[in-house]
């Protein structure tokens, strides 16, 4: 990396950091006349959903990843251009995030972990989502003001805790909560629209930054999902 390229990532890096939640407020940057490429989905490609893409946005990993697509009009530093050039590793310019990720709004817990929700929080805030967090030190009444929260309808609910096995069985033995695990960034979507989930169980000491937000963006996009109708009758 060079010498300048490092500079500049530097200085980006303080602005967005100095920026905090007001970034998430500004209007989105204009992209091109021509319609944006549509971005196929491959297993190989890494989304991110930013305006500003630094190197702290890349996972530590890239060996998988062929390609990676940003939002139309997105600004790329060169650090990380330079790095996507050294893994051989192509930039696509897709479609910008949709306008229904602001409304979203969703609650990220801490209970029975060390685990500090600060970072997580500002990222999904940088996102576009409006997220407060909290910590419990009792695993079981953290789950309980979770509950409560998700059973309105217009929130989610993320919970990172050192023990999930006990906290997706005590989550879902609540009426109208439905949790699922987090494990898989490229599945969780999926696994939250085939349940209707509002609670998402990630374990932070065996799940590293970049994979619990990607698995906390997944999850929340799009906002609380209904209870398909072959299951209400069991957990709505």
């Amino acid at each position: 990396m060079s010498e300048l390229a490092e500079t500049i990532e530097r200085v980006v890096r303080e602005v967005l950091a100095r920026m905090g939640h007001a970034a998430s407020s500004g209007p989105a940057p204009a992209g091109d006349a021509a319609p944006p490429p549509t971005v196929p989905p491959v297993d190989d490609s890494l989304s991110l959903d930013r305006r500003v893409v630094t190197l702290a946005d890349l996972p530590e990993r890239l060996k998988a990843v062929r390609r990676l697509v940003v939002p139309c009009g997105a600004v790329v530093t060169p650090a990380v251009r330079d790095v996507l050039q050294q893994h051989r590793i192509a930039l696509v310019f897709g479609r910008s995030s949709p306008p229904e990720v602001r409304a979203v709004r969703a609650v990220l817990a801490v209970a029975a972990s060390g685990y500090d929700p600060a970072p997580l929080t500002s990222a999904l805030w940088r996102e576009g989502y409006d997220v407060e967090s909290h910590r419990h030190d009792c695993l079981i009444r953290g789950i309980d003001q979770l509950a409560g929260e998700v059973k309105s309808g217009d929130r989610m609910a993320i919970l990172a805790t050192d023990h999930p096995a006990p906290a997706l069985c005590l989550a879902n033995r609540h009426a109208g909560v439905r949790a699922v695990l987090g494990v898989r960034a490229d599945r969780v979507a999926a696994e939250a629209q085939s349940v209707g989930a509002n609670l998402l169980v990630v374990d932070p000491t065996t799940t590293g930054f970049f994979v619990l937000k990607q698995l906390a963006s997944q999850f929340l996009r799009g906002g609380p999902k209904p209870c398909p109708k072959v299951f209400q009758e069991r957990l709505a």
